[in-house]
This record gives structure tokens, sequence and C-alpha cells, in this order.
């Protein structure tokens, strides 16, 4: 679903008039009407506060997900840095983090 679609249905799910959004968000209104008619598309600052004004993802915005939000996860501050340091890993290196972590698994608690 494209971006014009998706605000149009944020629009109407509202109640928001093309005016009232244009106030609020201080840009002029044939800026969100350009939106709306597809020969125009938000810059990134502009997507953001879409995002924020809606309370919906940007990938929403962008019609990349089906899922208004994402739903808030259940790691913890250490296992989101684990996760971002094997993304960055070459694949060698993350096969040798995974045998680390199996040794260390397989030692005894009181080591």
């Amino acid at each position: 679903m494209d971006f014009n679609v998706r605000l149009k249905e944020l629009l109407e799910e509202k109640n928001l008039t093309q005016k009232q959004l244009a106030f609020d968000l201080h840009i002029a209104s044939s800026t969100v009407n350009g939106y709306l008619k597809d020969y125009r598309e938000p810059d990134f600052g502009m997507l953001v506060r879409l995002a924020q004004y809606f309370d919906v993802s940007a990938d929403y915005l962008l019609g990349l997900s089906e899922e208004k939000k994402p739903a808030p996860s259940s790691l913890d501050a250490a296992e989101t840095r684990l996760i971002h340091l094997y993304r960055s890993l070459i694949p060698e290196r993350k096969e040798l983090l995974i045998e680390q972590a199996n040794f260390y698994r397989s030692l005894p608690e009181r080591f």
C-alpha cells in the first residue's frame, strides 16, 4: 500500500481534515494535498513527524509493514548489544561466537 493511501486512511480513522493536519504540523495545506494526491513525498524529517503525530511506525506509513506499531522487544540491553554485535560480524566470526557461547553454556555454573 502506498504512502498516500496510508495517510488518507489515518486521516479518516482520526476524523481529521487535511487543513487540520496541516495546521497541527505547521505546514501548508497544499503540502498535505500533494501527499494525498501522490505528487509530493515527505522528507525524512516530515515522515518522522507524521509517524509521531499518528502514533504509527514510519514502516507502516511507507507501506513496508502492516503493523501500525512494532511489538515491544522483550530483550534487555545486554541481549540487544549482543545481537547488534553478532550482526556486525563476518560469517566466519559469527560461527566462532556461537561456538564460544556453546562452550560457556557447557561450563558448570560455579566455574
